[in-house]
Protein backbone atom coordinates (compact mmCIF):
# COMPACT_ATOMS: atom_id res chain seq x y z
CA UNK A 1 0.00 0.00 0.00
CA UNK A 2 3.00 2.19 -0.04
CA UNK A 3 2.71 3.62 -3.23
CA UNK A 4 -1.10 4.15 -2.62
CA UNK A 5 -2.70 1.48 -4.55
CA UNK A 6 -5.79 -0.32 -2.65
CA UNK A 7 -5.81 -2.99 -5.14
CA UNK A 8 -5.84 -6.39 -2.64
CA UNK A 9 -4.58 -8.92 -5.21
CA UNK A 10 -0.53 -8.58 -5.43
CA UNK A 11 -0.93 -10.51 -8.95
CA UNK A 12 -2.95 -7.14 -10.29
CA UNK A 13 -0.69 -4.87 -9.64
CA UNK A 14 1.51 -3.97 -12.80
CA UNK A 15 0.11 -6.92 -15.15
CA UNK A 16 0.85 -6.77 -18.50
CA UNK A 17 -1.33 -6.63 -21.35
CA UNK A 18 -2.89 -9.76 -22.08
CA UNK A 19 -1.13 -10.76 -25.21
CA UNK A 20 1.68 -10.57 -22.41
CA UNK A 21 0.14 -12.47 -19.86
CA UNK A 22 0.03 -16.26 -19.28
CA UNK A 23 -2.63 -17.98 -17.55
CA UNK A 24 -1.93 -18.53 -14.03
CA UNK A 25 -2.23 -22.42 -12.74
CA UNK A 26 -3.47 -23.96 -10.32
CA UNK A 27 -1.02 -24.46 -6.32
CA UNK A 28 -4.11 -25.51 -4.49
CA UNK A 29 -7.14 -27.41 -5.03
CA UNK A 30 -10.43 -25.29 -4.49
CA UNK A 31 -12.87 -26.79 -1.84
CA UNK A 32 -14.79 -30.06 -2.82
CA UNK A 33 -18.11 -28.81 -5.11
CA UNK A 34 -16.60 -25.86 -6.80
CA UNK A 35 -17.21 -25.48 -9.48
CA UNK A 36 -15.73 -21.96 -11.90
CA UNK A 37 -18.16 -19.55 -14.38
CA UNK A 38 -17.65 -17.39 -16.24
CA UNK A 39 -20.53 -14.99 -16.40
CA UNK A 40 -18.76 -12.76 -19.11
CA UNK A 41 -16.28 -13.75 -21.32
CA UNK A 42 -15.70 -12.07 -24.78
CA UNK A 43 -14.88 -13.36 -27.98
CA UNK A 44 -13.88 -11.65 -31.10
CA UNK A 45 -16.21 -11.39 -34.07
CA UNK A 46 -14.42 -12.59 -37.49
CA UNK A 47 -15.80 -11.40 -41.32
CA UNK A 48 -18.74 -12.60 -40.06
CA UNK A 49 -21.11 -10.71 -42.18
CA UNK A 50 -21.04 -11.03 -45.66
CA UNK A 51 -21.77 -14.55 -46.30
CA UNK A 52 -24.83 -14.23 -44.23
CA UNK A 53 -26.20 -11.22 -45.35
CA UNK A 54 -28.80 -11.12 -48.04
CA UNK A 55 -27.09 -11.80 -51.36
CA UNK A 56 -28.86 -8.29 -52.68
CA UNK A 57 -27.63 -6.28 -49.69
CA UNK A 58 -24.18 -7.90 -49.24
CA UNK A 59 -22.30 -4.47 -50.53
CA UNK A 60 -24.13 -3.14 -46.86
CA UNK A 61 -22.46 -5.88 -44.88
CA UNK A 62 -19.43 -4.49 -42.32
CA UNK A 63 -16.44 -6.27 -42.98
CA UNK A 64 -14.09 -7.39 -39.81
CA UNK A 65 -10.39 -7.82 -41.74
CA UNK A 66 -6.98 -7.63 -40.64
CA UNK A 67 -4.92 -4.84 -41.34
CA UNK A 68 -2.03 -2.97 -40.63
CA UNK A 69 -1.28 -4.76 -37.43
CA UNK A 70 -4.93 -4.94 -36.35
CA UNK A 71 -8.44 -5.90 -36.85
CA UNK A 72 -10.21 -3.27 -38.98
CA UNK A 73 -14.44 -2.98 -38.55
CA UNK A 74 -15.74 -1.51 -41.60
CA UNK A 75 -19.31 -0.32 -42.29
CA UNK A 76 -19.68 1.01 -45.86
CA UNK A 77 -16.03 1.17 -46.13
CA UNK A 78 -15.89 3.68 -42.76
CA UNK A 79 -14.06 2.24 -39.98
CA UNK A 80 -15.77 1.90 -36.88
CA UNK A 81 -12.90 3.25 -34.74
CA UNK A 82 -9.94 5.25 -35.61
CA UNK A 83 -7.62 3.77 -37.66
CA UNK A 84 -4.65 4.13 -34.95
CA UNK A 85 -6.85 2.42 -32.68
CA UNK A 86 -6.51 -1.15 -34.49
CA UNK A 87 -3.51 -2.00 -33.51
CA UNK A 88 -3.49 -1.01 -30.11
CA UNK A 89 -6.31 -3.31 -29.89
CA UNK A 90 -4.47 -6.18 -31.13
CA UNK A 91 -1.90 -5.46 -28.84
CA UNK A 92 -3.71 -5.07 -25.62
CA UNK A 93 -6.29 -7.94 -26.54
CA UNK A 94 -7.57 -8.79 -29.59
CA UNK A 95 -4.60 -11.12 -30.94
CA UNK A 96 -4.65 -13.50 -27.99
CA UNK A 97 -5.12 -16.54 -29.26
CA UNK A 98 -8.14 -17.61 -27.63
CA UNK A 99 -10.20 -14.39 -28.44
CA UNK A 100 -10.58 -16.12 -32.07
CA UNK A 101 -9.48 -20.06 -31.62
CA UNK A 102 -11.55 -22.32 -29.70
CA UNK A 103 -8.69 -24.80 -28.68
CA UNK A 104 -6.57 -22.35 -27.76
CA UNK A 105 -9.11 -20.44 -25.35
CA UNK A 106 -9.59 -23.90 -24.04
CA UNK A 107 -5.78 -24.42 -23.02
CA UNK A 108 -6.10 -21.20 -21.07
CA UNK A 109 -9.41 -21.69 -19.36
CA UNK A 110 -7.95 -25.50 -18.51
CA UNK A 111 -4.96 -23.87 -16.68
CA UNK A 112 -6.92 -21.73 -14.46
CA UNK A 113 -9.81 -24.11 -14.08
CA UNK A 114 -12.34 -21.77 -15.28
CA UNK A 115 -15.03 -24.66 -16.74
CA UNK A 116 -17.75 -22.52 -18.78
CA UNK A 117 -17.75 -19.30 -20.44
CA UNK A 118 -21.07 -16.85 -21.28
CA UNK A 119 -19.38 -15.09 -24.43
CA UNK A 120 -20.33 -11.55 -25.14
CA UNK A 121 -19.22 -9.84 -28.75
CA UNK A 122 -16.01 -7.91 -28.49
CA UNK A 123 -16.53 -5.45 -32.14
CA UNK A 124 -20.24 -5.30 -32.08
CA UNK A 125 -19.83 -2.89 -29.34
CA UNK A 126 -18.44 -0.74 -31.42
CA UNK A 127 -21.63 -0.54 -33.93
CA UNK A 128 -23.87 0.41 -31.16
CA UNK A 129 -21.22 3.52 -30.32
CA UNK A 130 -21.86 4.77 -33.94
CA UNK A 131 -25.07 5.76 -34.13
CA UNK A 132 -28.39 4.45 -35.69
CA UNK A 133 -27.37 0.77 -37.17
CA UNK A 134 -28.77 -0.07 -40.81
CA UNK A 135 -29.72 -3.59 -41.32
CA UNK A 136 -30.13 -4.15 -37.75
CA UNK A 137 -32.08 -7.45 -38.45
CA UNK A 138 -29.02 -8.58 -40.77
CA UNK A 139 -26.31 -7.52 -38.67
CA UNK A 140 -27.58 -8.90 -34.79
CA UNK A 141 -29.17 -12.06 -36.50
CA UNK A 142 -25.62 -13.17 -38.62
CA UNK A 143 -23.83 -12.87 -35.23
CA UNK A 144 -26.07 -14.66 -33.44
CA UNK A 145 -26.09 -17.64 -35.76
CA UNK A 146 -22.25 -17.19 -35.74
CA UNK A 147 -21.76 -17.55 -32.15
CA UNK A 148 -23.92 -20.81 -32.42
CA UNK A 149 -21.42 -22.24 -34.48
CA UNK A 150 -18.44 -20.94 -32.54
CA UNK A 151 -20.26 -22.64 -29.24
CA UNK A 152 -20.57 -25.64 -31.12
CA UNK A 153 -17.38 -26.08 -31.34
CA UNK A 154 -17.31 -26.72 -27.36
CA UNK A 155 -21.22 -27.31 -26.71
CA UNK A 156 -20.46 -28.12 -22.56
CA UNK A 157 -18.36 -25.33 -22.20
CA UNK A 158 -19.16 -22.32 -24.41
CA UNK A 159 -22.39 -20.62 -24.26
CA UNK A 160 -23.25 -17.33 -25.61
CA UNK A 161 -25.92 -14.32 -25.02
CA UNK A 162 -27.64 -13.73 -28.65
CA UNK A 163 -28.83 -10.49 -29.59
CA UNK A 164 -32.82 -10.23 -30.45
CA UNK A 165 -35.03 -7.73 -32.15
CA UNK A 166 -35.49 -4.63 -29.45
CA UNK A 167 -37.24 -2.12 -32.07
CA UNK A 168 -39.66 -3.34 -33.87
CA UNK A 169 -42.64 -5.02 -31.86
CA UNK A 170 -44.23 -7.41 -34.47
CA UNK A 171 -40.53 -9.29 -34.78
CA UNK A 172 -39.65 -9.19 -31.07
CA UNK A 173 -41.61 -12.40 -29.94
CA UNK A 174 -40.19 -14.73 -33.58
CA UNK A 175 -36.69 -12.59 -32.82
CA UNK A 176 -36.29 -13.51 -29.34
CA UNK A 177 -37.50 -17.90 -30.21
CA UNK A 178 -35.23 -18.00 -32.94
CA UNK A 179 -32.29 -16.83 -30.10
CA UNK A 180 -33.33 -19.63 -28.13
CA UNK A 181 -33.56 -21.76 -31.02
CA UNK A 182 -29.84 -21.55 -31.69
CA UNK A 183 -28.72 -22.49 -28.44
CA UNK A 184 -28.28 -18.48 -26.76
CA UNK A 185 -28.49 -18.84 -23.08
CA UNK A 186 -28.78 -15.08 -22.74
CA UNK A 187 -30.28 -12.24 -23.98
CA UNK A 188 -28.51 -8.87 -24.88
CA UNK A 189 -29.36 -5.55 -25.94
CA UNK A 190 -27.89 -2.15 -25.98
CA UNK A 191 -27.51 0.73 -23.01
CA UNK A 192 -28.28 2.86 -25.92
CA UNK A 193 -31.14 1.30 -28.34
CA UNK A 194 -31.31 4.26 -30.48
CA UNK A 195 -34.65 4.16 -32.47
CA UNK A 196 -37.52 1.77 -33.23
CA UNK A 197 -38.53 0.79 -36.42
CA UNK A 198 -40.65 4.55 -37.08
CA UNK A 199 -37.78 6.56 -36.25
CA UNK A 200 -38.82 7.37 -32.56
CA UNK A 201 -36.20 6.82 -29.46
CA UNK A 202 -36.87 3.93 -27.91
CA UNK A 203 -36.82 4.03 -23.96
CA UNK A 204 -37.20 0.80 -22.11
CA UNK A 205 -39.60 1.72 -20.02
CA UNK A 206 -42.02 2.57 -22.38
CA UNK A 207 -45.23 0.36 -21.99
CA UNK A 208 -45.02 0.07 -26.03
CA UNK A 209 -42.03 -2.09 -25.29
CA UNK A 210 -44.25 -4.35 -23.60
CA UNK A 211 -44.64 -6.75 -25.91
CA UNK A 212 -40.92 -7.25 -26.30
CA UNK A 213 -40.44 -7.88 -22.24
CA UNK A 214 -43.21 -9.81 -22.52
CA UNK A 215 -42.04 -12.29 -25.28
CA UNK A 216 -38.15 -12.16 -23.20
CA UNK A 217 -40.04 -13.67 -20.25
CA UNK A 218 -41.91 -15.98 -21.71
CA UNK A 219 -38.54 -17.31 -22.79
CA UNK A 220 -37.14 -18.02 -19.86
CA UNK A 221 -33.91 -16.46 -21.02
CA UNK A 222 -32.04 -13.59 -18.33
CA UNK A 223 -31.46 -10.27 -20.53
CA UNK A 224 -28.26 -8.40 -20.03
CA UNK A 225 -26.91 -5.29 -19.98
CA UNK A 226 -23.17 -4.95 -20.83
CA UNK A 227 -21.27 -1.92 -20.51
CA UNK A 228 -19.04 -0.32 -23.54
CA UNK A 229 -20.76 1.69 -25.23
CA UNK A 230 -19.34 4.52 -25.17
CA UNK A 231 -16.30 6.33 -27.03
CA UNK A 232 -13.58 8.42 -24.86
CA UNK A 233 -12.94 11.31 -26.33
CA UNK A 234 -9.25 12.73 -26.97
CA UNK A 235 -8.32 14.40 -24.14
CA UNK A 236 -5.64 13.70 -21.41
CA UNK A 237 -7.09 11.35 -19.49
CA UNK A 238 -9.65 9.74 -21.47
CA UNK A 239 -9.51 6.02 -21.00
CA UNK A 240 -9.16 6.52 -17.53
CA UNK A 241 -12.45 8.32 -17.22
CA UNK A 242 -14.27 6.60 -19.51
CA UNK A 243 -13.65 3.14 -17.77
CA UNK A 244 -14.61 4.49 -14.39
CA UNK A 245 -17.68 6.23 -15.82
CA UNK A 246 -18.63 2.71 -17.69
CA UNK A 247 -18.11 0.64 -14.49
CA UNK A 248 -21.06 2.59 -12.81
CA UNK A 249 -23.32 3.21 -15.32
CA UNK A 250 -26.29 0.95 -14.81
CA UNK A 251 -28.71 3.37 -12.24
CA UNK A 252 -30.72 4.28 -14.99
CA UNK A 253 -31.41 1.66 -16.65
CA UNK A 254 -32.16 -0.34 -13.35
CA UNK A 255 -34.32 2.54 -12.55
CA UNK A 256 -36.46 2.94 -15.26
CA UNK A 257 -37.04 -0.93 -15.52
CA UNK A 258 -38.11 -0.38 -11.58
CA UNK A 259 -39.38 2.45 -11.32
CA UNK A 260 -41.31 2.30 -14.86
CA UNK A 261 -43.45 -0.47 -13.54
CA UNK A 262 -41.71 -3.29 -15.89
CA UNK A 263 -41.06 -5.79 -13.26
CA UNK A 264 -44.34 -5.70 -12.12
CA UNK A 265 -45.90 -6.09 -15.56
CA UNK A 266 -43.36 -8.70 -16.58
CA UNK A 267 -42.73 -11.04 -13.11
CA UNK A 268 -40.92 -13.82 -15.07
CA UNK A 269 -38.11 -11.16 -16.23
CA UNK A 270 -34.29 -11.65 -14.94
CA UNK A 271 -31.84 -8.74 -15.65
CA UNK A 272 -28.43 -8.99 -15.49
CA UNK A 273 -26.30 -6.14 -15.73
CA UNK A 274 -23.05 -7.66 -16.66
CA UNK A 275 -18.61 -5.59 -15.92
CA UNK A 276 -20.06 -2.95 -13.92
CA UNK A 277 -18.81 -4.90 -10.47
CA UNK A 278 -21.41 -4.71 -7.47
CA UNK A 279 -20.42 -1.69 -5.15
CA UNK A 280 -22.70 0.36 -7.18
CA UNK A 281 -25.31 -1.35 -5.99
CA UNK A 282 -26.29 -0.80 -2.49
CA UNK A 283 -26.23 3.05 -2.59
CA UNK A 284 -28.93 2.60 -5.77
CA UNK A 285 -31.09 0.21 -3.83
CA UNK A 286 -31.01 2.50 -0.73
CA UNK A 287 -31.30 5.47 -2.71
CA UNK A 288 -34.31 4.00 -4.77
CA UNK A 289 -36.28 3.11 -1.41
CA UNK A 290 -35.87 6.84 -0.15
CA UNK A 291 -37.01 8.45 -3.92
CA UNK A 292 -40.65 6.51 -3.61
CA UNK A 293 -40.65 6.61 0.08
CA UNK A 294 -39.98 10.23 0.00
CA UNK A 295 -42.11 10.81 -3.25
CA UNK A 296 -44.62 8.61 -2.76
CA UNK A 297 -46.92 11.50 -4.19
CA UNK A 298 -45.19 12.10 -7.45
CA UNK A 299 -44.12 8.81 -8.16
CA UNK A 300 -45.58 7.10 -11.28
CA UNK A 301 -46.54 4.13 -11.40
CA UNK A 302 -47.43 2.63 -7.57
CA UNK A 303 -45.49 -0.14 -7.73
CA UNK A 304 -46.55 -3.54 -5.83
CA UNK A 305 -43.26 -3.50 -3.78
CA UNK A 306 -40.49 -1.20 -2.33
CA UNK A 307 -37.88 -0.32 -5.62
CA UNK A 308 -35.15 -2.74 -4.05
CA UNK A 309 -37.49 -6.02 -3.69
CA UNK A 310 -37.30 -5.95 -7.45
CA UNK A 311 -33.55 -5.98 -7.71
CA UNK A 312 -33.83 -8.97 -4.88
CA UNK A 313 -36.25 -10.41 -6.70
CA UNK A 314 -35.82 -9.96 -10.42
CA UNK A 315 -31.91 -8.88 -10.90
CA UNK A 316 -28.05 -9.56 -11.11
CA UNK A 317 -24.72 -8.20 -11.25
CA UNK A 318 -21.30 -9.10 -12.35
CA UNK A 319 -17.83 -8.50 -11.28
CA UNK A 320 -13.93 -9.63 -11.75
CA UNK A 321 -12.76 -8.15 -8.47
CA UNK A 322 -14.45 -6.37 -6.12
CA UNK A 323 -13.52 -6.14 -2.47
CA UNK A 324 -15.66 -3.06 -1.78
CA UNK A 325 -18.97 -4.82 -3.37
CA UNK A 326 -17.85 -8.12 -1.26
CA UNK A 327 -18.32 -6.25 1.62
CA UNK A 328 -21.57 -5.04 1.02
CA UNK A 329 -22.54 -8.23 0.01
CA UNK A 330 -24.99 -8.70 2.29
CA UNK A 331 -26.70 -5.47 0.83
CA UNK A 332 -26.34 -6.83 -2.61
CA UNK A 333 -27.46 -9.98 -1.80
CA UNK A 334 -25.08 -13.63 -2.41
CA UNK A 335 -27.61 -14.69 -4.92
CA UNK A 336 -27.50 -11.65 -6.77
CA UNK A 337 -23.51 -11.72 -7.80
CA UNK A 338 -21.53 -13.65 -10.52
CA UNK A 339 -18.19 -14.13 -10.87
CA UNK A 340 -16.43 -13.42 -14.40
CA UNK A 341 -13.31 -13.93 -15.42
CA UNK A 342 -13.95 -11.23 -18.81
CA UNK A 343 -11.37 -12.97 -20.48
CA UNK A 344 -9.30 -11.49 -22.24
CA UNK A 345 -9.84 -7.37 -21.64
CA UNK A 346 -7.36 -6.22 -20.47
CA UNK A 347 -9.00 -5.26 -17.01
CA UNK A 348 -9.97 -9.16 -17.27
CA UNK A 349 -8.20 -11.61 -14.33
CA UNK A 350 -6.38 -13.64 -17.28
CA UNK A 351 -3.43 -14.28 -15.42
CA UNK A 352 -4.42 -13.70 -12.29
CA UNK A 353 -8.22 -16.03 -12.03
CA UNK A 354 -7.23 -17.97 -9.24
CA UNK A 355 -5.89 -15.52 -7.41
CA UNK A 356 -8.99 -13.80 -8.28
CA UNK A 357 -11.44 -16.69 -7.41
CA UNK A 358 -9.23 -17.04 -3.76
CA UNK A 359 -10.14 -13.44 -2.80
CA UNK A 360 -13.94 -14.69 -3.54
CA UNK A 361 -12.84 -17.35 -0.94
CA UNK A 362 -11.49 -15.18 1.03
CA UNK A 363 -14.17 -12.69 1.58
CA UNK A 364 -16.74 -14.67 2.50
CA UNK A 365 -17.81 -18.84 3.99
CA UNK A 366 -17.39 -21.51 1.40
CA UNK A 367 -21.11 -22.47 0.49
CA UNK A 368 -21.40 -18.70 -0.58
CA UNK A 369 -18.14 -18.39 -2.20
CA UNK A 370 -19.52 -21.19 -4.35
CA UNK A 371 -22.38 -19.94 -5.49
CA UNK A 372 -21.04 -16.43 -6.69
CA UNK A 373 -18.16 -18.35 -8.38
CA UNK A 374 -20.31 -20.65 -10.64
CA UNK A 375 -23.65 -22.52 -8.81
CA UNK A 376 -25.58 -18.93 -9.75
CA UNK A 377 -24.61 -18.72 -12.82
CA UNK A 378 -25.11 -21.95 -13.89
CA UNK A 379 -28.97 -22.68 -12.54
CA UNK A 380 -30.07 -18.59 -14.12
CA UNK A 381 -27.88 -19.38 -17.47
CA UNK A 382 -29.56 -23.14 -18.02
CA UNK A 383 -25.67 -24.47 -18.49
CA UNK A 384 -26.13 -27.72 -17.26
Amino acid sequence: MADGTVLEIPAMVGIADPPKRVAQAATKAWPAGTRIISADSHWLEGDLWIDRFPPHLRDKAPRMQFIDGGWVLTVNGKSMFPAEQNPVLCESLECVPGMTNVAARMKDLDIEGVEKELLFPQRLFGLNMSGDIDYREHIYSAYNQYMSEVCAQAPDRLYFAAIPNFWDMSAARASVEECKRLGARALLIPINPRKDLDGNQIFYNDPKLDPFWSAVADSGLPLCFHIGENLPVGLPGATGTFVLIQMQGFRPIWGALTFGGVFDRHPGLKVVFVEAGLSWVPGALHDADMIYSSFSITVEPKLAHPPSWYWHNHCYATFMTDPVGLEMLHRVGPGRAMWTSDYPHQESTFGYTRSAIQAVFDKTDVETAQRILGKTALELFRME
